[in-house]
This record gives C-alpha cells, sequence and structure tokens, in this order.
C-alpha cells in the first residue's frame, strides 16, 4: 500500500460522531449540564435541608464541592462502559491498563505536592501570605476524608478531560490536538470560579496541557490523577489557600486573609495557581515530560493517531479503523470491537 493511500484526509474520511465539535459537545452535555446539574441537586439540596448542627461547616464544604463530583465520577465510568465506541477508554482507566500502576499514582501525588508546595514556600519567602498552625489531633479523620473528597473530584475532571476527550479525539487527529483541545477545554471549566481572571485562567490551560503531555509519556491516566489530587488537596487542606477561589473551613495550617498580598506570587482571589510561580511549575512539568521523551525518540508520536491502545495488554481494542478496498473505491472508516 503507498505512503501517499496511507495519508488520510480527516476532513473527508471522519464521520460527524468522531468529529472534535461532537466530542466537545457530548462532554459538555453529560459532564456539564446533566451529571453536574444532579450533583447540585443531590448534595446542594441536602445539606441545605441538613441542620448544621448534624453536619459541620468543614465536612459541609468537602462534601458540596468535592465529594458531590461522584456523580460525575460514577457518571464517565458507566457512559465509557456501555457505549461500544468508547469501551476501550473505559479499559484505559482499569488497574489492567498498561501504567496503570500504584507507583505512577503515588510518584503523582508527590510530584503534585512538591509543585503546589514550591508556590507556597515562594509566596511565604515573598512576604505575601503569612500562615498560622490550626490543626488539632481530633481532626485527622476529617482531613483524611477531605483527602477521598478530593480524590473524587480531581480524578473525575482527569477522567473526563485526560480520559474521555483526550482518548476519543486521539482514535482519529494527532495526539497533538487532543492535547491542545482537551487542555483548552480543561481551562474553560474554570472560568467561572470566584476569583477567575486572565493569568489564572492561562496558568489552568498551561497545566491542563502539562498534565495531557504527563498523561502520554506515562500511559497511565493515574498519573495526572494523582498530581491533581496533591495539588488541590495541599493548597486547600493543608494550608488553608483558596483553591480555584474556594476556601476551605478547615486545614492544618490557616491563612493569615488580612496579611495576603496581590503580587505576580499571589493571587488573593484565586490563590497560587493564579500566579507566575504556578505558571512556572506547570511548564516545567510539560517540558520535562517532552524532554524525557525526545531522549526516548518519542516525539514523532505527537503527530500520530491512536490506532491502536499504546501497550494495552488486553490485546486489540475496540477502534475505528480506515479500511481500504481491494476491488474497488469504496473505502471506509470501520468500527470494530473484538471484545
Amino acid at each position: 500500500m503507498s505512503e501517499e493511500k496511507n495519508t488520510l484526509n480527516h476532513s473527508q474520511k471522519v464521520d460527524w460522531k468522531n468529529r472534535i465539535i461532537w466530542i466537545l459537545l457530548v462532554t459538555t452535555f453529560w459532564y456539564i449540564f446533566v451529571l453536574s446539574s444532579i450533583e447540585q441537586i443531590l448534595f446542594g439540596g441536602a445539606l441545605s435541608s441538613i441542620s448544621p448542627l448534624n453536619v459541620p461547616n468543614e465536612v459541609r464544604f468537602a462534601m458540596l464541592f468535592y465529594l458531590s463530583t461522584i456523580v460525575s465520577f460514577i457518571g464517565i465510568l458507566v457512559y465509557t462502559r456501555v457505549t461500544k465506541r468508547n469501551r476501550f477508554i473505559f479499559r484505559s482507566f482499569m488497574p489492567s491498563a498498561a501504567g496503570n500502576r500504584l507507583s505512577l499514582l503515588f510518584w503523582g501525588l508527590l510530584v503534585g505536592f512538591v509543585m503546589n508546595f514550591g508556590c507556597i514556600v515562594w509566596a511565604l519567602l515573598a512576604g505575601d501570605i503569612k500562615l498560622f498552625l490550626n490543626f488539632t489531633a481530633n481532626q485527622i479523620p476529617f482531613f483524611l476524608f477531605a483527602l477521598v473528597c478530593v480524590f473524587i473530584q480531581s480524578s473525575t475532571e482527569e477522567l473526563w478531560c485526560r480520559g474521555f476527550m483526550y482518548e476519543r479525539i486521539n482514535v482519529h487527529y494527532p495526539l497533538w490536538i487532543a492535547i491542545l483541545v482537551n487542555g483548552l477545554f480543561f481551562a474553560a471549566l474554570h472560568m467561572s470560579n470566584p476569583g477567575a481572571g486572565v493569568l489564572p485562567i492561562i496558568d489552568i490551560a498551561i497545566c491542563g496541557l502539562s498534565y495531557s503531555i504527563a498523561k502520554w509519556y506515562t500511559g497511565s491516566i493515574w498519573f495526572p490523577m494523582g498530581i491533581h489530587t496533591a495539588w488541590n488537596f495541599t493548597q486547600n487542606f493543608l494550608f488553608g489557600l483558596p483553591n480555584s477561589g474556594l476556601v476551605s473551613e478547615a486545614s492544618v495550617f490557616g491563612l493569615d486573609a488580612a496579611s495576603a498580598q496581590d503580587t505576580w506570587i499571589y493571587d488573593v482571589a484565586f490563590g497560587v495557581e493564579g500566579a507566575i510561580p504556578a505558571v512556572l511549575g506547570d511548564l516545567v512539568l510539560g517540558v520535562v515530560c517532552l524532554m524525557l521523551a525526545a531522549r526516548q525518540g518519542r516525539l514523532g508520536e505527537l503527530k500520530q493517531t491512536k490506532v491502536t491502545p499504546h501497550k494495552d495488554p488486553a490485546g486489540p481494542q475496540p477502534m475505528y479503523e480506515y479500511k481500504y478496498a481491494v476491488d474497488n473505491d469504496a473505502s471506509e472508516w470501520h468500527y470494530t470491537d473484538t471484545q
């Protein structure tokens, strides 16, 4: 088969259900409108009807802004499992998928903590924020509960962006397009957050791009899940700083809000992720992953479509392949599911 014949014209060959605009619409419909609305009804309505005496404010906060996303977490698992064309994405979330090792999850947690802690130390040394110890031993059960809640929330965003959207786009489009589109979509998700401005949204867009590159380099969705979880938990529940504009009701350290200053190192409304150090940290993550990939000669993968999920031990997965006709010109995209 000639090289010229292998070159696909995606504007002609990709059916409408696999075009980027349709994938964006599907993600927005299910994740933003349907599942998020259910979350507000189930958690917002239920918590507003429960007396504060029965549910402490810190628990109420963790449930409303973090645990509530369990609806979208379960939703993406169900959706990718029951829809035939998305079943290979479901498998990519599972422990059986190549790269999904506990060690990478823990490495992600470490990387996320170091990145966020570095930004906080920078702001402390610059005098832009002041912290005080706000911890008692009887809070330990709450912080463990909060960690689980943050993991669910952070993982939900990763499964929809670096999971569903990334994988579906990369079936028909080059990897760099999948990285770019889901990174920008990730930034758009945060545009309505309290205190969101130009620099915070730029940082979140870079964050989304870097997390996507990290997912590609490691071959694991669990790695960015770990980074995302540690970042959110560190700034919101360890140090009491705003997490995308949201301030926790309880934290190991507390912020002296009256002393906080709006500078290029710290954003009073949005926290450290709305300032230059976070931008630099996210850039470093992406660049380091690209450099490591370059040393392995893998940069060419950024131009490729994912016909078969990388190193999947389950063998051939549900996929779209372009089948060239032998006896006539009736070439077309053909969907197959071997399981």
